[in-house]
């Protein structure tokens, strides 16, 4: 994970009291509540204190290995679907998708803009540990701690990505389980750079007059930079603003567009930028090569499960070796 700042002290939180201090919880709910633990971490066992500092540089203490977690953030699921672990509260509707926790997992969600959740959702799950975005879900901490420890990720690479999804299994007391899946990943990877595509690639998103890449100072980026030619390097904002002119400028082989809609019939990203004539004579339009990606999974994925369906996809268009 990216080098945290000095830590500014251990965060110890008693769940079960905090809970009782932001809600009057009926017995009903919270019995309910409490019977989903055994589900929500198959396997966790006891385990004395775990820690971890997060990327914002807080120092997280757990009593446990945490047995119920509340997902703020698409790589908590990710991750904890990589170690079996279902999470009791969740924020991205992609949590439901059969790749991750499943349309039947019995999660609350987390209702609220990003950023902005509702922490009565959270407190609801009853949750031991909190897991959330750094750079957006921050100010969150103090009503999330009154509740559970909150642990904030920010990768920056698919390294660092692997490196979360290790954390959570240090968090989780499932550590065996998280290495395994992170050294399958992290060879898959090896093994798709050692035959890399000599194609230059461009991972976009947004609109027309509102254009972002994904630089290499992010998990999808520096991803495609393993196996491909990927010049689009990190600035002040990983998640750079570009015009078609700049696009232009490289002139990429293949393009991998998100289109963000809330619409399931939304018009591609390709077909909505077609008119511009600098967009047309880009090699990656020409030969038809501008390939329509699944948004939710390559923008708000980050972890091992939803980079390795960026991979497949990416190694199918280049032609690299599975």
């Amino acid at each position: 994970m990216r080098n945290p700042s000095p830590s500014r002290g251990v965060r110890r939180v008693r769940p079960a009291l905090a809970v009782a201090g932001v809600l009057t919880l009926g017995a009903g709910v919270l019995g309910g509540c409490a019977s989903d633990s055994s589900e929500a971490a198959p396997g966790s066992g006891g385990g004395g204190a775990v820690s971890a500092t997060d990327a914002t540089g807080v120092e997280v203490t757990l009593d446990a290995p945490a047995e119920r977690i509340a997902c703020l953030t698409m790589i908590c699921v990710d991750a904890l679907t990589e170690v079996g672990i279902t999470p009791v509260a969740y924020r991205e509707p992609l949590a439901l998708d059969e790749r991750y926790a499943g349309p039947d997992a019995d999660m609350r969600e987390i209702t609220g803009g990003f950023g902005e959740e509702n922490v009565e959702d959270i407190a609801l799950a009853a949750p031991d540990l909190v897991i959330g975005l750094a750079g957006a879900q921050d100010g969150l901490r103090d009503a999330v701690e009154e509740i559970a420890p909150l642990y904030l990720v920010d990768p920056a690479s698919w390294e660092e990505s692997v490196d979360v999804l290790r954390t959570v299994g240090e968090l989780t007391g499932t550590q065996d389980a998280a290495d395994a899946a992170a050294d399958a990943f992290t060879e898959r990877v090896e093994h798709a750079a050692e035959h890399r595509s000599d194609l230059t690639t461009l991972s976009m998103f947004g609109e027309p007059g509102s254009l972002g890449v994904d630089s290499v100072a992010t998990p999808v980026g520096s991803l495609l930079a393993e196996v491909s030619d990927y010049p689009w390097e990190a600035g002040a904002d990983p998640f750079a603003t570009v015009a078609v002119e700049q696009v232009a400028a490289v002139d990429p082989d293949v393009v991998f567009a998100q289109a963000f809609s809330a619409s399931t019939d939304a018009e591609p990203l390709s077909e909505r930028l077609a008119s511009d004539p600098q967009w047309a004579q880009l090699t990656a339009a020409r030969t038809d090569r501008v390939v329509e990606v699944e948004a939710a999974v390559w923008a708000t994925g980050r972890g091992t499960i939803s980079l390795g369906i960026v991979l497949d996809q990416v190694e199918d268009e280049l032609g690299i070796e599975h």
